[in-house]
């Protein structure tokens, strides 16, 4: 049944755009800045023990549902976690996203593509001064957002089904919340990279079997990268060996030259179809989850 919720959501991901529009996600931030304000001066809030139970409320709030329609019939229950499963994708489309930054750039409209460039993913990491640094930084960002977006999810439903792509979505949307301690911030951060640990090294072998397998490989300092680079480092390096060789870099400013983030979103699409081969395979075996 992971398989086949799997690849409904993933058609639902590519032919249907709009579905992106209804992932809103203000109802959390309304929640959690309500909840965590609430819970001023209580001298746990500030840490991991804060961040989980705000986030594990809503976790659990799911669960509730998930098991009263199971109680019910299992097609319920069955269409509920499709339902959540299509909603924690995203929440908007990757291609899209960086297909705004690219056309702008071919548009010579440089002001466009560094704002929609800081709306692919986390604004900080966007500090280009020219327009083929721009192009490598969105490349970066695409191989991460992969992650982020896509394989997160799905690798999280796998194991919790419908309440382990609420907690990674929800991992991914905390740590971006302003009027926070440094504290909780840092509880958040520490969230995230634990629930991405996991999904990032299997993205990486995916980036690697749809890629350039060698090349992947000699972008490691040394097998130890594999359980001790950081997540989001590791899924940069290995995912620009995996598409090396597949374009030139060029100086010439007047002609920007997209390829490498274009490769990088080709990338990623042949690493999702790897991934679900390897999971119906998976299936065939009798090994899911």
């Amino acid at each position: 049944m992971n398989l086949i919720s799997i690849l409904l959501a993933l058609a639902v991901e590519l032919f249907y755009k709009p579905v992106s529009d209804l992932r809103r996600f203000d109802w959390f931030d309304r929640y959690h800045e309500t909840l965590y304000h609430k819970l001023d001066g209580q001298p746990l809030r500030d840490g991991p023990v804060g961040v989980i139970l705000l986030v594990g409320l809503v976790a659990l709030a799911v669960w509730i549902v998930l098991a009263a329609l199971g109680a019910l019939t299992g097609l319920l229950a069955f269409l509920f976690g499709l339902a959540v499963l299509i909603f924690t994708l995203g929440p908007r489309h990757l291609d899209d996203d960086a297909q705004q930054v690219l056309d702008a750039l071919e548009r010579g409209d440089t002001e466009a593509a560094l704002l929609n460039a800081r709306q692919l993913g986390d604004e900080t990491e966007i500090t280009a001064e020219s327009k083929a640094e721009l192009v490598q930084q969105v490349r970066d960002r695409i191989l991460v957002e992969a992650n982020t977006r896509i394989f997160g999810v799905l690798f999280w439903f796998l194991i919790l089904g419908p309440i382990g792509a609420v907690l990674f979505r929800l991992s991914c949307q905390v740590r971006q919340q302003a009027s926070v301690t440094d504290e909780y911030r840092n509880a958040t951060r520490d969230l995230y990279r634990i629930l991405a640990w996991i999904p990032a090294r299997l993205t990486v072998l995916c980036y690697a079997l749809a890629g350039n397998f060698v090349n992947t490989l000699s972008r490691w300092q040394s097998p130890r990268d594999l359980w001790e680079e950081e997540s989001d480092a590791f899924l940069i390096a290995s995912g620009n060996g995996a598409i090396q060789g597949e374009y030139t870099e060029s100086d010439e400013e007047t002609e920007i030259n997209t390829a490498p983030a274009q490769n990088a979103l080709a990338l990623v699409k042949r690493a999702l179809v790897v991934w679900v081969v390897l999971l119906a395979l998976l299936t065939l075996m009798g090994l899911t989850f």
